[in-house]
């Protein structure tokens, strides 16, 4: 008889079968664990896409506030000029009757705009163009046109009766890019020309585009608008080196932000930027302009860190799945944990930096006003309550209005910061400060500091600015910069904490209960007094202010 062949044991073959299963299921659950991962990774990246495309629109549309506002304080300011008939009519005086007065007056009209309103130039010009007055007799723009490219504004205006504002113009009139707003004047209702306010691009315009919120290394903002065939850049983008108004791009149908912005596009879209990397970008428009405001970030560093961190997601929980330990998730845990205290450190470090910086003024890099107040008030409770005395200097630099007209406004922040490091140099003790108080002025507290001493101070003050040698030729003063100091101190020992608590005394021969007297405000006034003896002097120099009845304080 054949013998039939036995198949394999079936304790064998279930154990391979087994294994088979075994090995199918764990494929099938790591392919299931990963395509719901890659599901929630698409969901969370679109996620931050949607934080992103927000973040960057809420940005644009501040800036595109501040540009808006800005323009509209330029053009507000002319059209006050228009409704001014006392300039009208004294124009109406000097042109028609050739009364010198009343050119003078107009002048010192136009001067006190040139300083209040921060414009670099203001002139008056007849309806042809031609500068008839400056705002300064010797800088010689008398007689002079407006540039060519501004002249449709100009006859815009007197055609309109208001306000307008031109192009932004790089032009041989001025050594720096401008932008000029015009405001008609008439006398009996015949235009007799238009106030010319110039205003520097860089120091007016430019700073609203610049600051960026957020971290970003490729982030920017800039303002375009078309040009013929090609889009003008306010400021070049990045990576570009241009100076202002001097980039153009072409409008060749390209995918570029700029050229779909400038094709009609609006609100948050994606497209490449000038050098073709692809970025996410925002375009608004500012209104009562052809301008554009576009905002773009590269699209590789919006989603660098969701990818990072999504990969690692993906491939931790495959670890847990084949590790299957639950070490591994109290490790997670741990991490999460240390994380946390990690980002809450570095918030408090920040929100710690962050208010540091609320006292520092951005510019000179000493205490603001706000730190100035502070540490007024809380060392002259220390000086009521000890006895001691406290002084105050108040500092002035002399004509910077002239500087910033002669040298322009970023050679004077330069200025401005050189003499906050001389200033800062002259003081160390503990309470001592020194602030930027507004503007060109300073202010420098000086606790346990008696007149003759803070006297002394501000002189060796005056002398160490005078060292710096910084080049000053529309001083009336010196050939370099130079500044002016009011010294003021009280004599604590002589008030009293109750004075200090209501801020009120009696004055001889006064009525009962005497008058209010802010203690504070008492010293910042002396300081100015004594700061506008020294600018009446001949400026340069400093004073120790004097009581009305010859004490001095």
């Amino acid at each position: 008889m054949s013998s039939v062949p036995r198949p394999a044991s079936d304790p064998a073959l279930k154990r391979r079968k087994g294994a088979l299963a075994a090995a199918a299921l764990l494929v099938l659950l790591v392919i299931c664990l990963i395509a719901w991962l890659h599901g929630v990774y698409v969901e969370r990246e679109n996620r931050h896409r949607h934080q992103a495309e927000r973040e960057l629109q809420s940005i644009n549309q501040l800036q595109l506030q501040a540009v808006v506002g800005w323009q509209q304080r330029s053009l507000r300011d002319a059209e006050m000029l228009v409704e001014d008939t006392l300039l009208s009519a004294a124009l109406g005086h000097w042109l028609g009757d050739g009364d010198v007065s009343a050119r003078e007056g107009v002048r010192r009209r136009l001067r006190t705009l040139n300083e209040l309103g921060h414009y670099t130039a203001v002139h008056f010009v007849d309806s042809a163009g031609t500068v008839l007055l400056s705002n300064r007799a010797d800088d010689g723009r008398e007689g002079k046109r407006v540039p060519m490219a501004d002249l449709g504004a100009l006859q815009s205006a007197l055609s309109s009766a208001k306000a307008v504002m031109a192009e932004p113009v790089s032009d041989q009139a001025f050594a720096f890019p401008f932008i000029s707003v015009f405001a008609p004047l008439y006398d009996d209702e015949v235009a007799i020309g238009a106030v010319w306010l110039v205003q520097d691009l860089r120091s007016a315009l430019l700073p609203l585009l610049e600051p960026w919120p957020t971290p970003s290394q490729t982030a920017r903002s800039g303002i375009v608008w078309r040009d013929g065939e090609q889009a003008r850049y306010l400021n070049a983008p990045r990576g570009v080196k241009a100076a202002v108004l001097q980039y153009r791009y072409p409008l060749d149908g390209n995918p570029a932000a700029v050229v779909l912005a400038l094709g009609g596009v609006r609100g948050v879209f994606y497209a490449s930027d000038e050098q073709g990397r692809a970025v996410m970008a925002m375009a608004s428009p500012v209104f009562g302009t052809r301008w554009l405001l576009l905002s773009s970030v590269e699209v590789a560093e919006v989603f660098a860190d969701v990818r990072r961190r999504e990969i690692l997601a993906l491939a931790l929980p495959v670890s847990l799945l084949l590790l299957a330990s639950a070490g591994v998730f109290g490790l997670v845990l741990r991490r999460a944990w240390q994380r946390e205290r990690v980002l809450t450190q570095a918030l408090q470090r920040n929100l710690g930096g962050l208010e540091a910086q609320l006292r520092v003024d951005p510019l000179t890099g000493v205490a603001n006003r706000r730190a100035l107040d502070e540490a007024v008030s809380f060392q002259l409770a220390l000086a009521v309550r000890g006895e001691t005395p406290l002084a105050l200097l108040m500092i002035d630099v002399d004509h910077f209005k002239l500087y910033n007209d002669h040298y322009g406004h970023p050679a004077g922040d330069q200025c401005l910061k050189a003499l906050a490091a001389a200033l800062q140099a002259h003081v160390g003790r503990a309470g001592e400060l020194v602030a930027r108080y507004g503007g060109e002025e300073f202010a420098v507290l000086l606790p346990l500091t008696d007149g003759k001493a803070a006297l002394d101070l501000a002189q060796r003050m005056c002398e160490a600015v005078r060292r710096l040698q910084i080049p000053h030729a529309a001083s009336t003063v010196a050939s370099h910069a130079t500044v002016s100091i009011g010294v003021a101190w009280l004599k604590a020992d002589a008030v009293t904490v109750e004075y200090a608590r209501t801020h009120r005394i009696a004055p001889e021969g006064g009525p009962e209960g005497g008058l209010e007297w802010p203690l504070m405000r008492e010293l910042f006034e002396q300081a100015d007094a004594a700061l506008y003896e020294a600018k009446r002097l001949g400026r340069d120099q400093a004073v120790l202010y004097v009581d009305p009845d010859g004490e001095v304080r």
